[in-house]
């Protein structure tokens, strides 16, 4: 008897060790996967995640690499108010000038693109009243960029190399490269969390990670992501073919001037490890969000809740609800959609002002691979203490085909070094001619 009582203690106390050495490697576990560093990184990686299947949602026809497609854009903008104030100062003449001739535009935007053959075409034209306004071309020719600008250049000008379709080929789609990029940053941001940046504390029944980052900090953060693009070959393949001028690119201090120190709270359940809310403070605003089956955003200036957004997703529908700071409605978002149409319709109303947003595009007539043609359809009215300041909208009636044919001469172009101003500059310049016009 005095045996089997002992082997009974024995195999207790034999338990009991398991257990306790069970729970402490737990304890180790759910130590170090709810540890400052971890949990930024998740929040990162959670958060690209998102962005890479907002990118996949996009509808598939089988002409994503080869494709011609023919946009015409038409607008019917009003506003009698602005309309009646034009004989009370200039400023509000050429506004409502710039409306009215707004309405008499019409602009056709063509874009080719010829995956096997390395070349591409933008052809931007717009003209008033049937008359030209504005042309601009952007070509891509055997590995060499050119561009026009009409009134400005003669003839195309030759820009350089560009490496834009070494990073598109027979192996490679532009979804896909845009899924490495993000990918690549958001590794990248992951590894650049400095121990620095990162704080932890306790409030309520959340653990929070806090990421502090000056402007200071966010230069060196963004500078080193940038730099860890730069040495990965096919990520920097990739950008440079966007932007020839990649490898030159850097964060100064000017470019974050202003934004001050940007607090990132992430709110983790302190029983389970998951992550229940984001926070991002900059100055005196914040904006909050809520993970769960229903969504809530909320925006506060100084601590004090300004306006609240709850939404609810069911399959291919999102509802949004806001209400102010008395949780007292003041609008609603609706976006639905389905494999060959997207809405979007808004209405945010309040004691003083009220706008309606509206947006509906689709796909018809969809033969994969060979062609399709897209209508997309924006409204917008705006009122204000009961006088409507702008109401309008805006058509784009799109063809596209398989027919990647591009007939431009370039045998007369000149150098970009001949010219002594850059194409930024030149459309820029382009830009404020045409604005000059339309406000006349």
């Amino acid at each position: 008897m005095e045996s089997k009582g002992k082997s009974q203690k024995q195999k207790k106390i034999i338990v009991i060790f398991i257990i306790s050495l069970i729970l402490l490697i737990a304890g180790i576990i759910l130590s170090y996967f709810s540890s400052a560093k971890y949990v930024a990184k998740r929040a990162v990686k959670v958060m690209s995640q998102n962005v890479i299947e907002l990118a996949n949602s996009r509808n598939q026809t089988g002409l994503e690499e080869n494709f011609k497609t023919t946009s015409t854009i038409k607008v019917n903008l009003q506003s009698d108010y602005y309309q009646a104030l034009s004989s009370l100062s200039t400023e509000y003449q050429v506004l409502s000038n710039l409306l009215r001739n707004l309405s008499n535009t019409e602009t056709q935007i063509t874009m080719i693109q010829d995956q096997q053959n390395k070349k591409m075409l933008i052809n931007y034209d717009t003209k008033l009243s049937g008359q030209p306004l504005a042309n601009v071309k952007y070509l891509v020719d055997n590995a060499t960029e050119y561009y026009y600008i009409d009134g400005l250049t003669q003839s195309y000008v030759n820009n350089g190399n560009n490496r834009y379709f070494e990073s598109l080929n027979s192996t490679t789609t532009t979804k896909e490269n845009i899924e490495y990029i993000i990918e690549k940053i958001t590794e990248s941001a992951a590894n650049n969390i400095k121990d620095e940046y990162l704080s932890e504390s306790y409030e309520k029944e959340y653990k929070k990670i806090t990421v502090t980052l000056t402007e200071n900090d966010m230069v060196e953060f963004l500078n080193n992501i940038l730099e860890e693009l730069k040495k990965d070959s096919k990520a920097n393949q990739i950008l440079t073919g966007y932007d020839k001028d990649f490898s030159k690119a850097k964060v100064t201090k000017k470019d974050v001037a202003g934004l001050g120190t940007v607090t990132i709270n992430i709110y983790i359940d302190k029983l389970i490890g998951q992550i229940k809310k984001y926070e991002v403070i900059s100055d005196k605003d914040s904006i909050t969000y809520y993970e769960g089956e229903s969504k809530v955003i909320e925006i506060r200036n100084n601590d004090k809740l300004v306006t609240k957004l709850d939404i609810t997703s069911k399959e291919d529908k999102t509802d949004i609800k806001i209400t102010d700071e008395n949780n007292k409605s003041i609008g609603s978002i609706s976006i639905s959609k389905t494999s060959t149409n997207y809405d979007i319709v808004a209405n945010i109303t309040t004691e003083e002002f009220s706008a309606n947003f509206g947006y509906n595009s689709q796909i018809t007539n969809l033969k994969e691979g060979k062609s399709y043609d897209s209508g997309t359809t924006i409204s917008l009215d705006i009122t204000a203490n009961n006088s409507v300041l702008f109401n309008g909208t805006m058509e784009i009636t799109s063809t596209t085909t398989n027919d990647t044919t591009i007939n431009e001469d370039v045998s007369n172009s000149v150098l970009a070094s001949t010219v002594g101003t850059t194409p930024s500059e030149l459309v820029m310049q382009k830009f404020a001619e045409m604005m000059m016009r339309l406000g006349s």
